[in-house]
């Protein structure tokens, strides 16, 4: 079976570059009714759409290559055009055998200056004065209008990239959001259009972060890019996370007492589980056997990540230093819910056991975690560590969450966290 061709919609920075250019274009007509030189259109729009950026800061960064490039670029093409007038050089070999001999200190100049970034426009802008315009009557007045038709451009670049309408924002609300099926499109598509779009959410004012049933280790792989700037509720509910610090901010661990218990059980069932164990700050994965089939599979695809630590059980000290986060246990279905039904009866009501999906057919995960470790628990934590009262959650288990994410999520879920913000609740 073929497999379907998504037809992504027209993205607002299309739309913005295409605007730009156009704000060029009228910039420039009303430029030639001036008795002065008029420029030329097509360096304002490159300009322009080169500022024209999925965020501010980028858009800002290349603002800054492009006017730092032009200006190099503008100074040495005046300056050779001024020596070829004082020697008297018309021959065309020779001019541009000593243009190009002239791009190694414009470069130089870009690296001795810390601005390695803008010598590709540092030496477009000479070569576009020295190759073309060194034989010109007047070619002052073009280095002159090339500099301002590259100014005109990023100051319009700058502009639309950062218009937005006018809307009452929702600035008393945190956004917490799943992953898989939320922001993570059942078929996979447009993940990098998604994160692009939400960064732009979050960097407009969005309070927002994400609770999941990951790791941040699997959050970091999966989200790579999106700039949190709130602590993420990982594991089900079992920690927070700090992203920019790198650091566990709240965990609920598992007594050791009901730890000990569950691995016993798990070991009478001949079956292996993944203890995740915090030593102060670092989370620790312990291992025994691995057995062959989709466990040995997960096993080393995840035990070269780097933040991921792995370590055989033979290491582990079982001192009171140990803090268990959870249990994992990887096994077939079958094997999966007689293992649930097991720990169920003994360790009833004193831990949460959770039974989800894998990537392998036929396979399923079971967790073990403390009773007290939960999303819900969490988030209250979550409002407590932020001093925000109202948050709203984003799920794709319907009653479980505030706003049922049922349509595969992606997009269609960022577009109703930016409604939502843009109303101002």
């Amino acid at each position: 079976m073929k497999n379907k061709i998504k037809i992504q919609p027209i993205g607002g920075r299309i739309i913005k570059s295409s605007v730009a250019v156009a704000v060029c274009i009228i910039i420039f007509y009303f430029r030639t009714l001036l008795p002065i030189g008029n420029g030329i259109p097509f360096y304002g729009a490159l300009a322009a759409l080169w500022c024209v950026q999925p965020y501010s800061e980028a858009s800002k960064n290349n603002a800054g290559q492009r006017t730092f490039g032009t200006f190099t670029g503008a100074v040495f093409g005046l300056g050779f055009i001024i020596f070829l007038r004082a020697v008297n050089l018309r021959m065309q070999i020779p001019v541009y055998l000593l243009a190009s001999l002239l791009i190694i200190p414009v470069i130089y100049v870009t690296i001795i200056l810390n601005k390695r970034n803008a010598a590709f426009f540092s030496c477009v802008v000479f070569l576009s004065i020295a190759l073309t315009h060194s034989f010109d009557d007047d070619p002052y007045l073009f280095v002159f209008n090339r500099v301002l038709d590259t100014l005109i451009g990023i100051g319009v670049g700058l502009s639309v990239n950062s218009f937005r309408l006018p809307h009452k924002y929702d600035k008393e609300t945190l956004y917490v959001s799943g992953i898989d099926s939320v922001l993570i499109p059942d078929d996979h598509s447009s993940i990098k259009n998604t994160l692009v779009e939400l960064n732009r959410l979050i960097e407009s004012g969005v309070r927002f972060t994400i609770s999941t049933i990951h790791s941040p280790a699997e959050v970091i792989l999966r989200m790579n890019g999106v700039r949190f700037n709130y602590p993420i509720i990982v594991m089900d509910g079992a920690a927070m996370y700090d992203i920019d610090k790198k650091e566990y901010i709240e965990t609920e661990y598992l007594q050791p007492e009901l730890s000990e218990a569950a691995e016993r059980i798990i070991a009478e069932n001949d079956m292996h589980c993944f203890v995740n164990v915090m030593y102060d700050t670092t989370l620790l994965i312990f291992y025994s056997d691995i057995s062959e089939g989709s466990e040995s599979m997960f096993f080393k695809k995840y035990r070269h990540s780097a933040y991921r630590n792995y370590i055989k059980d033979s290491f582990r000290h079982h001192d009171e230093c140990e803090k268990v986060l959870y249990l994992m246990v990887l096994d077939t279905e079958d094997r999966i819910m007689d293992l649930f039904e097991k720990l169920n009866n003994e360790l009833y009501g004193r831990i949460r056991i959770t039974v989800t999906d894998s990537e392998y057919s036929g396979y399923k995960f079971l967790k073990v975690f403390s009773l007290s470790a939960s999303k819900h628990e969490m988030i209250k934590k979550l409002k407590k560590h932020t001093g925000i009262e109202h948050v709203l959650t984003f799920g794709s288990i319907e009653g479980e969450y505030d706003i049922y994410i049922d349509d595969g999520g992606g997009n269609s879920t960022i577009k109703k966290i930016k409604k939502l913000y843009q109303r101002g609740l």
